[in-house]
């Protein structure tokens, strides 16, 4: 199956038009994000190693926002809890468990930062709390984006933007995003040795998404 999700990407965002006859040729800056429809729903593949664990295909629903310190966060439902994002922008606030409560929050919410485009990159402090044990995880974040690139995946075929981060915690990650699809078509995540949680891989796959 393939897709030309310029046009998609044209739907949600008005940030981009499909060319007559096929997909736009030059890269979009996206300087908005737009919520899936609630009832929207992904599968992905997850194949890990190290101290990512065991493999395993997750599924992410959008549900209905909820409340996040009196205000409004858009919310992904999956097997082990619910992922709040920004409305604004999608960045991520917190992961709740199955009752409900905070299990990890972001201080600042954690994802790109907008516009983004072709040569986009930023670098801040982050904050990760895991609100079980206690414990603050302090790092600096960076990202750049080096290309907008089609990739394949069981899902289909994607235009999508290449992000390639670094953190000083230890780890390396790459991302193939694009705005009209949530969560990543694919990405690679590598843990060094140093890393708090120890060294390991994980590489997620996009299954399938609704057309």
């Amino acid at each position: 199956m393939t897709m030309c999700k310029s046009t998609r990407t044209a739907t949600y965002l008005a940030v981009l038009a499909a060319t007559l006859g096929g997909c736009a040729a030059t890269a979009p800056t996206v300087d908005a994000w737009k919520p899936a429809p609630v009832g929207t729903s992904w599968t992905a593949m997850q194949r890990n190693t190290g101290s990512y664990g065991k493999d395993t295909q997750t599924a992410t629903t959008r549900v209905a926002d909820m409340d996040w310190k009196g205000s409004p966060a858009v919310a992904l439902k999956t097997a082990t809890g619910m992922l709040l994002q920004q409305p604004a922008d999608g960045r991520w606030l917190a992961f709740l468990g199955p009752d409900g409560k905070p299990v990890v929050t972001f201080d600042p919410p954690a994802g790109w930062a907008l516009p983004i485009g072709v040569g986009s990159s930023w670098k801040r402090p982050q904050k990760m709390t895991n609100l079980s044990t206690g414990k603050t995880l302090e790092y600096e974040w960076g990202c750049t984006v080096p290309a907008y690139e089609k990739v394949t995946v069981p899902a289909g075929t994607f235009d999508a933007f290449r992000v390639e981060c670094q953190s000083s915690a230890g780890s390396q990650d790459t991302f193939w995003v694009t705005p009209a699809v949530h969560p990543f078509l694919k990405s690679k995540s590598v843990r060094g040795p140093n890393h708090p949680n120890g060294a390991g891989t994980q590489e997620t796959e996009l299954l399938r998404y609704p057309s």
